[in-house]
């Protein structure tokens, strides 16, 4: 075996042994973020903000439900309650503690956007907002806070970047080994590439519909069926 082989096949194994370790991580922390019973402070909050969430697309839906035919703001409201909730309010309120926290800030950044300003004076949905903004910064401060163990979301953050860092040392060592446009190399870099971009054209088509990514096992490349 070449050098540059042996130093790849290293690499992926360093790769393989990292992501595993990224998956027993993300697992502990998943298990705190969605377990209800050791998150009594969460629930609680969460309890506080799914009916403040759907008060928001509820209020936004009957106004515009409840205009006259071709009235402006309404269709400007219709607008509006499509890009907070493309995929519906449950979307939303039924995801994981954490999928729930960044939806509802992102829910939170785009109705402040100046563009919805006169659905927001004129449906009345400031007050609502208000109290969306005051609850979520405790959702965030519980999901955050580190585990009974020490274990904390910055250090599940940092893991997952480590990994998307050797992924990318990992594709720098094939387009070293298969540099160019021959026939030999395209299929080189297709064998050790093509399984790559694939799951990351999978994960694009979560993330465009907004669903959550699911983990993959390093091993098997099947995916890891967590908790909802």
């Amino acid at each position: 075996m070449a050098a540059n082989e042996t130093a790849l096949v290293a690499h992926a194994e360093a790769c393989i042994t990292h992501d595993q370790h990224t998956l027993v991580l993300d697992a502990q922390w998943n298990a705190r973020t969605t377990t209800t019973i050791g998150n009594p402070e969460l629930r609680d909050v969460d309890i506080i903000l799914d009916p403040l969430v759907t008060s928001l697309r509820d209020t936004i839906d009957s106004q515009v439900r409840g205009s006259k035919p071709g009235d402006a703001l309404a269709e400007l409201g219709g607008q509006l309650l499509v890009a907070l909730f493309p995929q519906g309010v449950s979307a939303v309120t039924h995801a994981t503690y954490a999928d729930e926290a960044a939806e509802v800030e992102r829910i939170i950044v785009e109705i402040k956007k100046p563009e919805w300003g006169a659905v927001v004076a004129g449906f009345g949905l400031a007050r609502i907002v208000e109290r969306m903004q005051e609850v979520i910064l405790k959702y965030r401060q519980l999901l955050e806070a580190p585990a009974a163990a020490g274990l904390k979301f910055a250090d599940v953050k940092a893991t997952r970047a480590q990994g998307q860092s050797l992924l990318l040392q990992t594709l720098a060592m094939v387009l070293a080994k298969y540099p160019s446009d021959s026939e030999a190399d395209k299929a080189g870099r297709e064998a050790l590439m093509g399984p790559i971009l694939r799951q990351n054209e999978a994960i694009g088509q979560y993330l465009k519909s907004r669903r959550t990514v699911p983990d993959v096992n390093p091993d098997t490349g099947e995916e890891v069926q967590g908790p909802k």
